[in-house]
């Protein structure tokens, strides 16, 4: 006899396995605070390169120009100081908009984890109880079961 409530079950379980089972449930296995580190150390690696490599673009571009106005060293100084202010300010609003998304993410996966594992209780109790039910059937009919 089919269980169609069993059947929907393993075929949802199915389904969330072979599209999130890579990404969320190796995401479990972190507590939040091990997988924020992680996710902002990267953020942070990531914001630094590509500053580094505008600034480099900029450099290239306007490598002429700079040079010749820069003929004082207090203007050099000026011109190194303001990139350094740029680039604490851009690490820090995209260190507070990562910080939002991944936290954001973490508590998302979390929750479909609570749910895929709630699922899986549910399946594992029918299966019981389908189980069950079939011993009983083998002790009415006096089998003995081994």
């Amino acid at each position: 006899m089919l269980n169609n409530e069993k059947i929907i079950l393993m075929t949802k379980l199915s389904l969330y396995e072979q599209n999130n089972q890579k990404k969320e449930i190796r995401t479990s296995k972190y507590f939040k605070s091990d997988y924020m580190l992680i996710k902002m150390l990267s953020s942070f690696v990531s914001v630094t390169v590509a500053y580094l490599l505008s600034l480099v673009l900029w450099i290239v571009y306007s490598s002429d120009r700079m040079l010749a106005k820069m003929t004082t060293t207090g203007r050099f100084i000026g011109l190194i100081v303001i990139l350094v202010i740029i680039y604490i300010v851009l690490c820090t609003v995209y260190m507070i908009f990562s910080y939002a998304f991944f936290s954001h993410k973490f508590r998302k996966i979390r929750r479909n984890l609570k749910e895929y594992n709630g699922d899986l209780k549910t399946l594992h109790r029918i299966q019981e109880q389908e189980y069950d039910a079939i011993i009983d059937e083998l002790e009415e009919g006096g089998e003995e079961i081994k």
